[in-house]
């Protein structure tokens, strides 16, 4: 017996009745696809820095987690960086884990000569209140090489993302003074290759180098030379820790660049980055600027009081909804993962047009419920592709979300919505 939409919808909140995650209900309480867990996050970031060491700490589930994945055949294989599990039985549970954690630094030391060791600390450690952060101190001290903590527990938090942020935030204890170059730093790049972007263009063609980028192939000599850099970009929210915490202890500025579609964001966000690098802004980005407009302008008569579901997605998932409804578009249910003080300006722009429901994110399959309930137009992201069908919804795939950065970004969102609203008439 499958469920009630109706009911479903009941039970769920608009967007205006919540203001932190703890208001936002599930569209069910078996959660499919489900989320990933802060040690995906951080696994996701240290395999990818040469001349590290991994060590997780936790029970064996959490170790059988982390070799499955990155083992050779796994989705996140390590490159450069060796990982290992340090397995906490009852007896490390009852009476602390120094005595073995000692030994396992003492032998990855021998065997591999790291320049860097990252403990993540998985959710028994965190429970129990071993003062791990006091024992890499004493490591540091020891072996000469950073050895930092990774607090990655799943009891706090309901995604990877955490995971991902920790780990940037404590490489900043493998950073050094430098003398000042006119690089770039890409921060929070989760996903995707940066060179691929519009905005790696324009900083080739005005010979700006990019230096460090986190998360990225990088080594820990790398991520000791940072603060070298002129800026920091900060390209997901996920960078903005370790971005304040440079510019604290190094004085690095940083500027707030994400995957905007809206034309005025993308060019503030050009002028803020060239201002800092102290270079003229390029001519072409203010013709750049004014097609974006024009194309956003045109979109708006055959999208105008078009309805979508939304998941999330590579973007910056606030404000793309306040763009779209700005192009008077929507949204009727938006799967939600986090809300921030940086979201609520966008939150009152997307109120002053709707109040979508909101759900919690990493569950797709309750959805095919609520199609022919609210009948969207669009499903932005993943989707039940035959319930959509048959209640006439189009889906919605920005395929290279992960690869854009700058107009391009409101050159793909437009562009998808209007060929599928073209499309879809009859």
């Amino acid at each position: 017996m499958g469920l009630n939409g109706e009911k479903m919808l009941q039970s769920l909140k608009h967007l205006s009745q919540v203001d932190k995650m703890k208001q936002v209900e599930p569209m069910s309480y078996a959660l499919f696809p489900g989320y990933h867990c802060p040690l995906m996050g951080a696994m996701l970031t240290i395999r990818a820095i040469k001349d590290s060491v991994m060590l997780v700490l936790g029970p064996d589930e959490c170790a059988y987690y982390t070799k499955m994945a990155t083992s050779g055949n796994g989705s996140m294989s390590a490159d450069g960086c060796q990982i290992v599990s340090v397995v906490l039985e009852q007896h490390d549970v009852t009476f602390g884990c120094q005595e073995k954690l000692e030994e396992a630094m003492e032998e990855l030391n021998d065997e591999y000569h790291p320049k860097a060791v990252f403990i993540v600390t998985t959710c028994v450690p965190e429970i129990t209140g071993d003062d791990v952060e006091s024992m890499a101190d004493l490591f540091t001290d020891q072996y000469g090489f950073p050895v930092m903590v990774v607090h990655a527990e799943n009891f706090k938090t309901d995604d990877h993302l955490p995971g991902i942020e920790h780990t940037l935030e404590v490489c900043c204890a493998m950073m050094q003074p430098q003398e000042k170059t006119d690089c770039v730093n890409v921060l929070g790049l989760r996903l995707g290759d940066f060179t691929k972007t519009e905005v790696y263009r324009v900083l080739q063609e005005q010979s700006i180098p990019v230096g460090m980028q986190l998360p990225g192939n990088s080594s820990a000599e790398e991520i000791e030379r940072a603060p070298q850099a002129a800026v920091n970009l900060v390209v997901h929210p996920v960078g903005l820790a370790l971005a304040k915490k440079m510019k604290r202890k190094f004085g690095t500025p940083y500027i707030v660049f994400e995957r905007y579609s809206d034309p005025d964001r993308i060019y503030q966000s050009y002028k803020e980055l060239f201002e800092i690098l102290e270079k003229p802004l390029p001519e072409k980005l203010a013709g750049w600027y004014q097609e974006a407009k024009k194309r956003s302008e045109a979109a708006k008569p055959i999208l105008d009081g078009k309805t979508y579901f939304s998941g999330n997605t590579a973007l910056c998932n606030y404000e793309l909804h306040s763009f779209l409804t700005g192009l008077g578009m929507k949204p009727l249910l938006l799967q939600i993962s986090d809300l921030t003080a940086q979201d609520e300006q966008w939150r009152k722009e997307i109120l002053t047009h709707c109040d979508p429901y909101v759900t919690r994110a990493a569950n797709i399959g309750p959805l095919q419920y609520l199609y022919p309930v609210l009948k969207p137009k669009f499903n932005i992201g993943a989707g039940n592709a035959k319930e959509m069908k048959t209640s006439g919804t189009q889906m919605i795939r920005m395929m290279q979300a992960y690869n854009v950065l700058g107009f391009e970004v409101n050159e793909m969102v437009v562009n998808a919505f209007v060929q599928a609203q073209k499309g879809g008439m009859k």
